[in-house]
């Protein structure tokens, strides 16, 4: 695929810079790269920037036929996904989503209609509208989870445990909502949280990878943040039987052709509930894995298409599988609060056998706040195993391997790693198991 001076707009994609640079050394496409700073990882790659608000569309749309851009990337930045479609309907220029797709998978409500239509399965919800009476909220089974149909991320979104408390959160979810509208669904407990990444390509649809997430444990109880996403789920055949075929009909209604999709799901007692999906890149660089197994790679198929309308010239079906060969582990490493003063041993750890990639998302001098938010994840680090047992030795060697100390002298990792505890991780949650 000749990319070979073709020019592409970045409207995010941060997280990708080092990967976006060396697929532009290999292939010799140019990068024009917005935004309001000009320090940022996507302007410090580019071939030119310039610093204006990605929201203003009259004035990307200058950039774009001024610059002869030829497609647009914006990376796991769900927030320049509406203005990049109207750049591109203005403009001509290559993006992977239209209007009217994005109106339903931007909207809950409505992709919730769709998937009970082929049969992917949801969370169950409350008929709870504006205007709803005490006796509506009554008659609920708490706990249940408020959300704006409209929103992005977790904004607006809470759970409530009592009828008391229910009117208040309900007009927070509708600060959230543009439409103002909220979605009340049963609020789901003690379940796997299973994540699946499609790539559709010519509108073939692939499963690339999945994978279970695992949380941090520590004395605080009150504290959920990821600690391990797990590859490939022990999930993948019952997702296979039960709802990989009802999804691939969902985007084949939408008119999806091209892209990267991800549906999020609780598995309990036997059963999927999809609660999200996301289409467009995700922001832990999951091609990373698929391309160490498979010799895929999602973010060289996106950077394709915003550059040529098409994201390969093979059947990516033919190539994908999302039953590794190999166990493989994205490990978040997070951090107690304090400030950071020493960030070490990670060259220690990029040059490691079974790392694959370390991202670097907290510096030194940096504040690290006593929340749940995952800016308190300050290195995400892809490792790979040929066994279970290999796996979970890399993970222990890298964990003792990190020394993050903060200015009180105090030792920042949220939780050390043990041998046995990766072990038990890998396998109550992938397809391998112990071979000794």
């Amino acid at each position: 695929m000749n990319l070979k001076d073709k020019k592409l707009l970045l409207m995010g994609g941060g997280a990708y810079a080092n990967d976006i640079l060396r697929y532009k050394e290999q292939t010799g496409f140019q990068i024009v790269a917005l935004g309001r700073d000009a320090g940022t990882p996507i302007a410090k790659i580019s071939d030119a920037f310039y610093q204006i608000d990605t929201q203003d569309v009259d004035a990307v749309c200058e950039v774009v036929q001024k610059e002869g851009i030829s497609g647009i990337f914006v990376g796991s930045s769900e927030v320049n996904i509406n203005p990049a479609i109207t750049v591109s309907e203005r403009t001509g220029c290559y993006f992977y989503t239209n209007r009217a797709q994005w109106d339903v998978l931007a909207n809950k409500a409505r992709f919730k209609d769709y998937c009970r239509t082929y049969g992917v399965p949801v969370v169950p919800e409350f008929n709870i509208k504006p205007g709803y009476t005490k006796e509506d909220v009554a008659k609920l089974t708490f706990p249940v989870l408020l959300k704006p149909t409209d929103s992005s991320g977790a904004r607006g979104m809470n759970a409530c445990y009592r009828a008391e408390d229910f009117d208040a959160l309900y007009e927070e979810a509708l600060k959230w909502s543009a439409k103002k509208e909220v979605i009340v669904e049963e609020l789901i407990t003690d379940a796997d949280e299973v994540f699946f990444q499609y790539t559709i390509a010519d509108g073939k649809t692939s499963l690339t990878s999945c994978f279970t997430k695992v949380f941090v444990q520590t004395d605080n109880k009150e504290l959920i943040l990821p600690i391990f996403h797990m590859y490939p789920s022990k999930y993948i055949d019952t997702y296979y039987r039960d709802v990989h075929q009802g999804a691939c009909d969902l985007f084949r209604a939408l008119g999806v052709t091209d892209g990267v999709m991800t549906l999020q799901s609780f598995y309990k007692n036997g059963q999927f509930y999809i609660f999200e999906a996301g289409f467009r890149m995700g922001g832990a660089q999951n091609y990373i894995f698929s391309d160490y197994q498979n010799g895929t790679n999602s973010l060289e198929y996106m950077i394709n298409y915003a550059l040529t309308g098409k994201m390969c010239d093979f059947d990516i079906t033919e190539a994908d599988n999302a039953k590794f060969r190999h166990p493989c582990c994205n490990y978040y490493v997070g951090l107690k609060p304090g400030v950071i003063a020493k960030m070490g041993g990670v060259e220690e750890v990029r040059a490691m056998d079974g790392v694959l990639n370390v991202t670097v998302m907290c510096h030194e001098g940096e504040e690290i706040l006593d929340t749940n938010a995952l800016e308190r994840i300050c290195l995400r680090i892809h490792v790979v195993g040929s066994t279970a047992e290999e796996l979970a030795q890399n993970l222990v060697d890298i964990s003792n391997t990190l020394d993050i100390v903060s200015t009180e002298g105090e030792k920042m990792q949220l939780e050390s790693l043990s041998y046995e505890r990766c072990l038990a991780a890998i396998c109550d949650t992938t397809t391998f198991k112990r071979t000794k």
